[in-house]
């Protein structure tokens, strides 16, 4: 593969397993919910989408999802008190893409996450431990607008572009995700872009 002057790596699936559901049967046996409920909530558009646009933070998108659970378990404190672990667990990171992004850094290669993410992820890539792999992080919460929008890889073309202080050809970036949309996307505007696999 050529070299490339930015090498942008989407957040979940691709550096950081995230499955919400790794925390959710215990809260829903413990709350009387049927498998799958506390993720079916969570994602609903009307609480995620405010929150991955930047109008809405982490916080804010937490305490919905709790005022959601208490209108089917009417016990606020035994669903703040079983939604903590939901709150806490922040994934893992993917060892295979982080010893690739240590790679590409220690040849002096400029690198970024790309994530459909919300105001906490800053935090969240402290508590991973992999701040230090990225030059640069391209959050939909601060564009205002999500992956696949054309609108966000203009946003985080011009924020690559901020960080390097020049003009870069959309050719000289390339980009990895796990979702085929978002990659055609990135295609079509004319990052350098393939479908995230492991192994």
């Amino acid at each position: 593969m050529r070299d490339h002057t930015a090498y942008v790596f989407d957040l979940d699936g691709v550096v950081r397993d995230f499955t919400p559901g790794d925390a959710d049967p215990g809260i829903e046996a413990a709350l009387g919910l049927p498998a799958g409920h506390v993720a079916a909530t969570a994602f609903r558009s009307e609480l995620l989408l405010p929150t991955i646009t930047g109008r809405r933070t982490f916080d804010e998108w937490y305490a919905a999802i709790c005022v959601a659970l208490e209108d089917v378990v009417p016990e606020p404190a035994r669903v703040r008190e079983h939604m903590t672990r939901w709150r806490e667990h922040r994934g893992s990171v993917i060892d295979e893409t982080v010893e690739r992004l240590e790679a590409l850094r220690s040849a002096g290669h400029r690198t970024y996450v790309f994530t459909n993410g919300t105001d906490y992820v800053p935090q969240e890539l402290e508590l991973l431990g992999i701040t230090r792999l990225f030059d640069g992080l391209l959050n939909s919460a601060d564009f205002g607008v999500v992956k696949p929008d054309p609108l966000a890889y203009a946003a985080a073309h011009r924020a690559i572009e901020a960080d390097l202080g020049r003009v870069v050809a959309r050719d000289e970036v390339w980009f990895t995700d796990d979702r085929d949309e978002n990659v055609a996307a990135a295609r079509e505007f004319g990052w350098d872009a393939e479908v995230f696999s492991r192994g």
